[in-house]
């Protein structure tokens, strides 16, 4: 039974899952790059570590969420990394976007320790992280994943089992990729709608009821119109996550032409400035060159 959690990496995703496993009666280790974020966490009752290897001495499960393939490089296989202080007979889970690649090399390390590895990345943002509302992703032995399923069901409204090391990871990229092309899809109907001169506030009354409208088309949508890009998840990482998936796609020779036309529009919003704003700031770069800003009728 998993009593004691080290959870490292307390960005916008980590911060709400590891709040959501203190609430849960974990008995909690943190650790983060930049040390102020480990203060609530602290104040509330949660041990903090100096190190990845200090962070993850004598507990039953190491999680972690980093922003990207350096980080793990870092926190994982680095002089202080994880490899370094955990021990046979723990479980270590990577909640991170990454390749598959990078979990299978984490799963052939961690194995080489007598550690088990699950890749569980989440779907979902900062609203459902801070909510326990994630949809989990999990991947790899089948009784390990029994084992953490009950703290992953702390975090996560849905836990999807895929099978071995590495699946999970992909379905991220694949989730990611249908994310990417609605944002895109959304901000170009957004701009033409504000260049036909269509009422924005109509136009949203209708993505919400017909039938191509999604949670992330209503939430953007609405959040656009009153000029709100304050991140969820951030324009950089959707950049770097469409990296990802071009490598992925490009490995496994499958098709994914209109991914390389978003990536275009995020490096161009990215290279504007918006970078650390919410992901739908790649209207921007869209507005740009249409020369209009959309807005909703009365917003300052």
């Amino acid at each position: 039974m998993i009593k004691t959690i080290a959870y490292l990496g307390l960005g916008t995703m980590g911060s709400g899952m590891a709040s959501n496993l203190l609430k849960a009666g974990y008995d909690l280790t943190v650790w983060n790059r930049s040390a102020e974020k480990c203060e609530p966490f602290a104040r509330k009752g949660g041990r903090v570590a100096g190190t990845p290897a200090d962070a993850v001495r004598d507990v039953d499960l190491v999680m972690y969420s980093l922003s990207n393939e350096q980080a793990i490089e870092e926190v994982v296989f680095g002089g202080k990394g994880i490899l370094s202080g955990i021990k046979e007979g723990q479980i270590a889970m990577d909640m991170s976007t990454v390749l598959p690649a990078t979990s299978l090399r984490e799963q052939e390390a961690y194995a080489k320790h007598g550690v088990d590895f699950v890749d569980a990345p989440v779907f979902g943002s900062k609203q459902e992280s801070a909510d326990a509302k994630l949809w989990i992703m999990a991947a790899g032995n089948k009784a390990i994943f029994e084992k953490v399923k009950s703290v992953l069901e702390y975090l996560g409204q849905t836990v999807h089992y895929f099978g071995k090391n590495g699946n999970a990871a992909a379905m991220k990229l694949v989730g990611n990729l249908i994310v990417a092309l609605e944002m895109e899809a959304l901000a170009e109907g957004l701009v033409l709608a504000q260049k036909a001169g269509l009422d924005l506030s109509t136009v949203m009354e209708v993505v919400k009821v017909a039938d191509f409208r999604s949670p992330l088309l209503v939430s953007n949508g609405r959040n656009i119109l009153k000029r709100d890009f304050s991140p969820s998840f951030a324009l950089k990482l959707m950049l770097k996550d469409a990296g990802l998936i071009e490598k992925f796609g490009g490995s496994l020779e499958s098709p994914i032409p209109a991914l390389r036309v978003v990536r275009k529009n995020l490096e161009s919003a990215v290279a504007l400035g918006f970078g650390q704003e919410n992901a739908s700031a790649v209207i921007k770069a869209l507005e740009k060159e249409a020369r209009v800003e959309v807005k909703a009728h009365g917003v300052a």
